[in-house]
């Protein structure tokens, strides 16, 4: 008898395990697929005990799961059953993640496109294109502001995916830089030199390799930060957290430290840091302080809207 299993993730799914050499239909020809005796996730669908799911509703629920869960348990099954049974669906991924590299898109926006790529991945784990897009994706958004809380475990993630992208080529130049950087910022300066002289030896003489060659050099002459850079920006998460629990004091407290240590103005100036520092301030009363904040954020990108609405608004109140 099949065995219907209560759900270890949200109550949205329930767990189906077929009996022996059950099998789906698929495509025009009715082509035969048999399901792997595991755990099939089902979508928002109760069955009664010996019942069996439709062809159509196998599909969907393992679509679902695996966009929400692609490091699930069986993982590679379901990746490769989808395959199997229902190739529209891995073919409609491949347009959602363009259609989502097509534009600019909000950090849940751009975790969902990590989660399809890895999908994606599950069937091509030789692809070493595929697999430093992930490791990119997850260093760009463990360097958004409003991602900062987690920046150390998307680094990781960005690391991890990256090595496996080297392991298939080794001398990628863009795959090197991008784990020299990610290592940077965690503190790890051997690994650093050692990617980034990866780079160097095979860059062209130019402006680029000068700059790397310089960074590398500080590195060598021990012209370090005090701590890892993941730290200062777990510090920022930690802040933005306190803000938005309106407890702007606490919010102050921390980024008026940073900015008054000065390793991440110096080592990663950003307009995003003084923009928020300036928010702080002014929740704060502090408006001279908010006014200099937003007046550095314009000073890194001139057309900053709201580091510039933020400085009006310091002026409105003055003249009024």
């Amino acid at each position: 008898m099949s065995d219907i299993e209560k759900p270890l993730d949200p109550i949205a799914y329930q767990f189906w395990t077929p009996e022996p050499k059950t099998m789906v239909k698929v495509g025009p020809d009715d082509v035969s697929v048999f399901l792997p005796q595991i755990p099939l996730p089902l979508y928002q669908l109760e069955l009664q005990d010996g019942e069996k799911p439709s062809d159509k509703e196998i599909g969907v629920g393992l679509y679902n799961y695996l966009r929400r869960f692609p490091d699930c348990t069986f993982n590679s099954a379901y990746a490769k059953l989808l395959k199997d049974a229902y190739p529209y669906y891995v073919s409609d991924l491949g347009s959602q993640i363009i259609m989502l590299e097509a534009k600019e898109v909000d950090p849940p926006y751009v975790r969902r496109k990590i989660n399809y790529m890895k999908i994606l991945a599950l069937l091509e784990n030789e692809n070493p294109g595929l697999l430093m897009r992930i490791g990119i994706a997850y260093f760009e958004l463990a360097l958004t502001y409003s991602e900062l809380i987690h920046v150390r475990r998307e680094l990781m993630n960005a690391v991890s995916w990256l090595k496996k992208s080297l392991l298939r080529v080794p001398n990628d130049l863009t795959v090197l830089n991008y784990l020299g950087q990610a290592c940077y910022l965690l503190g790890d300066y051997s690994a650093v030199k050692r990617y980034w002289q990866g780079v160097i030896d095979h860059l062209p003489d130019g402006e680029a390799r000068q700059t790397l060659q310089q960074r590398l050099d500080k590195i060598a002459a021990d012209e370090l930060p005090p701590q890892p850079l993941v730290d200062d920006f777990e510090a920022i998460g930690v802040a933005m957290e306190h803000y938005h629990l309106k407890e702007f004091d606490q919010a102050a407290l921390i980024m008026d430290r940073l900015e008054e240590e000065g390793t991440i103005p110096r080592e990663m100036p950003s307009p995003e840091f003084f923009y928020f520092l300036g928010l702080c301030r002014e929740k704060t009363a502090e408006s001279a302080g908010a006014f200099e904040a937003y007046n550095k954020a314009l000073e890194i990108e001139p057309e900053h809207e709201v580091a510039a609405q933020g400085r009006e608004r310091i002026l409105d109140r003055k003249e009024g």
